[in-house]
C-alpha cells in the first residue's frame, strides 16, 4: 500500500486553559526579539532613529515596526521558529517578553495590511494578532489575518488549529476553526463563514501567494496563478494540481467519565474513503486504543466510551486518524509521525463525592460528604 498524506485542516476548539507547570524558576523578564529572514523589494523597519531599509538578518526588537511597499514582502522568524509573513502594503509592530527561555507574551499589531503565520505550540503562551478593532488569540496555528482601514474590517482565516477572535469595539467573540474565516467591523459586528479555496490559498503561509512581485493585495487579494504547495511530501517540486484534503471535527471539550462522539465532516476529498479509524489514548498511557469510523458519504462518526475518557495526571486526550482511500492509498492526520505528534484535547476532571454515614451524639444517622477532584 502506498502511504500518502494530504494537508489536514482540523477544527477543534479547546475551551479549557492548559495548566502551567507547577514549577517555574523565577527569572528576570526581557523584551522579545525576532529576525527578518527574507526581504522582497521595498521593506523598511522603524527603530528609535526612524525608518531605514530592511535587509535579511536584521534583528527586530520589541516595539519596532515593519512596513512593506507595493508588491513587497518580508518574512519574520522568532526564536521558537514561529514565522510571520508580512504581505504587501502592510504596517505591523511586534511586542512581547521572555522569561528565561520561555516566551510569556507576544503580540503582532497590524496597523494595516495582512500577514500569514505559522505559530509553534507553546504550553503557557498565547500568540496574539491585534488590529485597531480586533484581537485573535491562537496557539499552534497556521493561517492569515489582516485589517483594512478603508473598509473598517478585520478578518482571520485559519488553515490549521483554531483562534479566539474578538471584536474590541463590542467585546463580542467567537472561535474560528480550521477551514473558517472570521470577520469583525467597526460597528462591533463579528461573524464567520466557511472559507473558500481562495481564502485558504491566500492565507496559507506555505503557499507562496503574495510573496512580493505579484498582484496580490495587502488587504486580502489573491494571486490566482500561484502554485499550491506540495502536499504529497514526495520531494522533487510541487505537483501541477496538489489536492487539499480537509477534515473538520466539531468543537469539543472532553469531560472525564463521559462518553464522547466525534462527528467528522470530510471536505474536498481527493478520493472516496472506504474505511478509517480513530486511535486515541490519555497522554502518558503506553499504547493507543482504536475505534472504527462509521463512514457515510461525506460524514463519519466514532464513539469513545466513557471508561476511556479520563483526566489522568496530564488532563490531556491524544488522538490521530487513519483512513484508506478507494485509490488504495492510506491517509493519516496529522500526516507526519502521528503517534509521536498527535492532536490533543483537554479533559475536564470530574469531582468525586462520597457520603460517609455517622451518628450524631443523639444517635441520629447523618452523613458527611467528602468530595475531591480525581
Amino acid at each position: 500500500m502506498n502511504k500518502r498524506s494530504f494537508v489536514l485542516v482540523v477544527i477543534v476548539a479547546v475551551a479549557a486553559l492548559l495548566a502551567a507547570p507547577a514549577w517555574n524558576f523565577q527569572q528576570d523578564k526581557r523584551d522579545i526579539s525576532a529576525h527578518i529572514i527574507k526581504v522582497v523589494r521595498d521593506v523598511e523597519r522603524k527603530s528609535t532613529t526612524g525608518w531605514s531599509k530592511a535587509v535579511t538578518t536584521d534583528q527586530l526588537k520589541s516595539g519596532q515596526e515593519v512596513r512593506t511597499g507595493e508588491k513587497s514582502f518580508a518574512m519574520i522568524l522568532f526564536a521558537d521558529q514561529s514565522k510571520v509573513a508580512v504581505r504587501e502594503k502592510s504596517i505591523i509592530t511586534i511586542t512581547g517578553q521572555m522569561q528565561g527561555r520561555q516566551i510569556v507574551d507576544r503580540d503582532v499589531y497590524i496597523e494595516k495590511g495582512r500577514v500569514s503565520f505559522g505559530v509553534k505550540k507553546q504550553q503557557t503562551e498565547q500568540f496574539r494578532f491585534t488590529s485597531p478593532i480586533s484581537v485573535a488569540s491562537i496557539r499552534g496555528t497556521e493561517g492569515g489575518t489582516g485589517f483594512d482601514p478603508a473598509a473598517g474590517e478585520a478578518d482571520i482565516t485559519i488553515i490549521v488549529g483554531s483562534a479566539e477572535f474578538r471584536n474590541t469595539r463590542s467585546n463580542r467573540s467567537m472561535t474560528v476553526g480550521a477551514g473558517e474565516t472570521g470577520k469583525a467591523d467597526t460597528s462591533g459586528n463579528v461573524g464567520k463563514r466557511r472559507a473558500n479555496q481562495r481564502d485558504l490559498d491566500d492565507n496559507d503561509p506555505n503557499s507562496g501567494v503574495n510573496q512580493g512581485g505579484g498582484s496580490g493585495g495587502g488587504g486580502g487579494g489573491t494571486d490566482s496563478t500561484a502554485t499550491p504547495r506540495d502536499t504529497t511530501r514526495t520531494g522533487g517540486g510541487q505537483p501541477p494540481a496538489a489536492a487539499r484534503f480537509t477534515l473538520s471535527l466539531p468543537s469539543v471539550t472532553l469531560e472525564s467519565g463521559r462518553a464522547v462522539r466525534f462527528q467528522v465532516s470530510l471536505v474536498n476529498k481527493p478520493t472516496e474513503i472506504t474505511q478509517g479509524a480513530l486511535r486515541y489514548r490519555i497522554q502518558g498511557d503506553p499504547t493507543f486504543k482504536q475505534a472504527t469510523l462509521n463512514i457515510s458519504a461525506d460524514n463519519a462518526t466514532v464513539d469513545v466510551p466513557a471508561g476511556d475518557v479520563r483526566a489522568g495526571a496530564t488532563k490531556t486526550f491524544e488522538y490521530y486518524i487513519t483512513m484508506l482511500g478507494a485509490d488504495g492509498k492510506s491517509y493519516t492526520f496529522p500526516e507526519d509521525t502521528p503517534e509521536s505528534n498527535p492532536y490533543t484535547l483537554p479533559v475536564k476532571p470530574r469531582t468525586i463525592e462520597i457520603l460517609v454515614p455517622v451518628n450524631d451524639p443523639g444517635g441520629t444517622l447523618k452523613y458527611i460528604k467528602i468530595s475531591y477532584i480525581e
